[in-house]
């Protein structure tokens, strides 16, 4: 018994022991700052360090003081901010921390919190990708103030750009994007004594953030380090084209002026120094460390020194990491301590063959981070260690304004990143639908403090009580994300961007990958069905009429405002499907209902005071106007700017029903030429012109006959005062040119979209494959790619006095990849014409189209060809 009451005694004392920092309203504490920090701008930010948690005593109904050092009352205990003094005086030396290190310590009845406050020393001149200051005493402080004074980060609470010194804007109380929860006693064991080091050095996005809520949740700004990025075009611009061509890539038999990313002669001494001296002259300018990485969309050079260079021959993966070595080892020569960090993506994704160990002063940055994407690596010698990219808020057919992720997803994949060491992040896709994803991003940056110990199923409720905190809007509103990431699981975690189920092979010795989804509606239909839709609004809606506070109502409008929107998208989707199943005038007008509708709906998110009570709007994003919600313009894998989204609803109302075109070709044993006799029989088909005109209208008509070996087409173009064009190389486009067009699809088993185009004069000719780019991370997936060079023919006659000219094209079916039609075979194809006038103007013709869609590379809207 004696026994027994001592250990209680003990364990009693041990407790008393704990500093008590707030009690029923009251506390002795204050806050103290250094005297000095190395700048002004580091000098407000801990000021306002400082201020958030001053605010959370303040909400516990306790007032404490804000004061520099010298002026501490020595009599009463205090929390010690950066490197002051006291701290010194306990052997913390602020400057050895790496990184977003800080330490949290309690010496006596005084707690410690600091970290290495450190100014930025790189000055930069885009302002897309500042450079930041290191405030690390914030991330000790914000950490603290979630693990010991209630206070949770649950939005973003200052815009982009916006270091923590921005936060003397706005009102920390007040603010729907922190919550300071109830507190009636707060204490810190007096044991304590942590020194930390997050997993991630840099975890950014476009566009990158710097606020309490960043730091909290481990989403680190960049500091003097230039981080993942496509550098050969910041090393030799567009621009030097005009002087030196030679910079540029060969490609059949012409240099290859930069239009969008430039392509490059690697081969080329003076490109090789280029690309050196932009990595030198960011060392030298006070980065720590720099990036290094080919261009998107990469396309070799065909010169023969480039063939040659380094003996590969055409394996141009091993080129470029052969190349990077180099210039990483000079790099290690010239400019010691200096660091790369080396892309490794599509060309480069796989590692070196050649090599297994890279220089001492680089780190790779892998853009997939999947297990299979990691794993070739596990034997490659990186002594940096690696750096990466994910791609979970980049839209997989659904919408940058949809959401993408679930929190599970999330857990796995934080998991896996850490045992990987990932030691950066860059989100190739913010996210920033913090109504409807805001537990999964709470739940990813939560994550990353504890991934073995953490898990979604208790972060989740973190971030609802949170944000909610009544037990029954807590209550209504699990359920509402339950609901949604229940019904985008599938999505999430399987078909989204850069997951297994991604793309397919439909048979396991294809060569080429599908995508596995690539109707978007039939997507949107799926996720978004009208159960799930009317359960969410039926929890969403309990949760507003039991809503109360400021807080919570304003956190509800946010969830509201992306809901609606999602809403209004799905429902478009599901009508835009049942007028296909049953396209006549009622189903047709509800459809046109409800896309005004929801134009109406997205120019109220624009109106005056929308969201007047946060500090920034958060949705719409920063940026978007009203086109870019109504899906007006694609992005990377967004396919609506032809869809039923943007039609053009009044004119609809009164235009007759659209429909794709179809003809019948004839078959001829005929040796044909342009002026063959047999083209007067074939049935001529006039090309619609499209508006707006800038001239009066000069039609176009095509003749089609078929042979054993080829496909003809014979075209007559009528022209206005200009009857002399200039001769563009192969592989230039053509759409701003005077030119007929050809786009064929001979095999509906394979995605694969041919196209010929022939200018007016004989020697402008364009081919290019669509489907033959696999990789569907590079750019020019699901786009024509001109480096694909057909076995075709053509001639071409300009009538100066008819003012006409005649186009004869003759492909192949062996280019085509198939055998000869037999009857009653039918192709998907279109046939276009350009007719360029003055002042860049250009006039088009087209022979297949709909009321929703006029493009030529547009698949969804070619018609057919019947082969008799």
């Amino acid at each position: 018994m004696k026994l027994l009451l001592a250990l209680v005694l003990s364990l009693t004392a041990a407790a008393a022991a704990d500093l008590t920092l707030i009690d029923a309203g009251k506390s002795d504490y204050q806050i103290v700052l250094p005297d000095a920090l190395p700048s002004p701008a580091l000098d407000e930010s801990l000021v306002q360090t400082a201020r958030l948690l001053q605010t959370a005593f303040l909400a516990n109904k306790a007032e404490i003081a804000v004061v520099r050092e010298k002026e501490r009352d020595g009599s009463k205990p205090a929390l010690m901010l950066g490197n002051t003094v006291l701290a010194q005086k306990n052997g913390l030396d602020v400057t050895k921390l790496r990184d977003w290190s800080y330490v949290q310590r309690v010496v006596g009845r005084d707690v410690i919190l600091a970290g290495n406050d450190q100014a930025s020393k790189a000055k930069v001149e885009n302002a897309r990708r500042p450079n930041w200051d290191r405030v690390g005493t914030a991330k000790a402080a914000v950490d603290f103030a979630r693990e010991f004074l209630g206070v949770r980060f649950l939005y973003p609470d200052l815009p982009g750009y916006t270091p923590v010194s921005g936060a003397a804007k706005i009102d920390l109380m007040a603010s729907p994007a922190i919550e300071f929860l109830p507190m009636k006693t707060i204490t810190v064991p007096d044991t304590l004594n942590v020194t930390k080091t997050p997993l991630l050095r840099v975890n950014s996005a476009h566009p990158a953030g710097g606020s309490f809520y960043d730091l909290a949740h481990n989403r680190f700004p960049r500091v003097d380090e230039q981080f993942g990025g496509h550098t050969w075009e910041r090393a030799v611009p567009a621009e030097l084209f005009a002087e030196h061509p030679e910079y540029f890539a060969l490609i059949s038999g012409s240099r290859l002026k930069p239009e969008g990313n430039g392509q490059y002669c690697l081969s080329n001494p003076d490109v090789q120094e280029r690309i050196y001296r932009d990595l030198v002259s960011h060392l030298e300018r006070g980065f720590d460390s720099v990036d290094l990485g080919q261009p998107d969309g990469f396309r070799e050079c065909q010169c023969e020194k480039c063939e040659a260079l380094y003996g590969t021959s055409k394996d141009w993966s091993e080129k470029i990491w052969i190349f990077n070595r180099e210039v990483a080892q000079r790099v290690e020569k010239s400019h010691p301590g200096g660091q790369i960090t080396m892309m490794s993506y599509i060309l480069t994704a796989q590692p070196p063959k050649t090599f297994n160990q890279f220089p001492a002063n680089t780190c790779i940055m892998l853009t997939g981070t999947n297990e299979e994407d990691i794993a070739p690596w596990r034997g490659i010698e990186v002594p940096r260690g690696f750096t990466g990219y994910v791609y979970n808020w980049c839209p997989n057919l659904g919408t940058r304004y949809t959401p993408m992720r679930t929190p599970g997803y999330i857990e796995l994949q934080v998991q896996r990143l850490a045992a990987a060491r990932i030691q950066s992040l860059y989100r190739d896709g913010p996210g920033q639908l913090f109504g409807l994803e805001g537990p999964v991003y709470y739940t990813m940056g939560r994550m990353f403090d504890d991934p073995a110990n953490n898990h979604a199923k208790d972060l989740i409720p973190e971030f609802c009580e949170g944000a909610f905190p009544d037990k029954s809007i807590t209550f209504y509103m699990r359920a509402f994300y339950d609901e949604l990431y229940h019904a985008i699981a599938l999505y999430s975690d399987h078909i989204g961007t850069r997951n297994d189920v991604w793309t397919y092979k439909p048979l396991p010795t294809d060569a080429r990958g599908r995508k596995t989804v690539q109707d978007p509606f039939q997507l949107i239909a799926f996720l978004y069905t009208p159960r799930v839709l009317a359960a969410m609004e039926g929890h969403l809606a309990q949760s507003e009429q039991l809503a109360r506070t400021p807080k919570i109502k304003t956190r509800l409008a946010l969830v509201r405002a992306e809901f609606d929107y999602l809403k209004h998208f799905a429902k478009v989707v599901h009508l835009h499907q049942a007028w296909q199943m049953a396209p006549d005038q009622p189903s047709l007008h509800r459809l046109l209902d409800a896309i005004d509708v929801r134009n109406a709906y997205i120019a109220t998110l624009y109106a005056k005071g929308h969201q007047k009570e946060w500090n920034h709007v958060l949705f719409p994003f920063p940026g978007h106007d009203a086109k870019h919600l109504q899906l007006a313009y694609d992005g990377y894998q967004e396919p609506y700017a032809s869809t039923c989204f943007n039609w053009n609803t009044k004119a609809m109302r009164h235009a007759p029903p659209p429909g794709l075109k179809k003809l019948t070709i004839a078959k001829t044993t005929a040796k044909l030429t342009l002026d063959s006799p047999e083209w007067q029989t074939a049935t001529a088909h006039e090309l619609t012109l499209l508006p707006p005109l800038h001239t009066l209208p000069r039609p176009t008509t095509i003749r089609l006959l078929y042979d054993e070996n080829a496909l003809h087409l014979r075209a007559e173009a009528t022209l206005g005062d200009e009857t002399k064009f200039t001769a563009f190389n192969r592989d230039r486009v053509l759409t701003h040119q005077e030119a007929i067009d050809l786009y064929l699809a001979p095999n509906p088993a394979q995605p694969l979209f041919y196209r010929f185009t022939q200018g007016a004069n004989a020697a402008s000719r364009y081919d290019a494959l669509n489907g033959r780019i696999t990789d569907v991370m590079d750019p020019r997936h699901g786009k024509d790619d001109p480096t694909w060079n057909g076995d075709w023919h053509s001639e071409t006659r300009v009538d100066a006095k008819t003012k006409r000219w005649h186009a004869y094209l003759v492909i192949p079916f062996k280019t085509l990849g198939v055998e000869a039609p037999t009857k009653g075979i039918t192709w998907k194809a279109n046939f276009g014409r350009n007719h360029v006038l003055p002042r860049e103007q250009v006039d088009r013709a087209i022979w297949s189209s709909s009321l929703t869609s006029t493009r030529m590379d547009d698949t969804t809207v070619m018609g057919e060809i019947v082969f008799e």
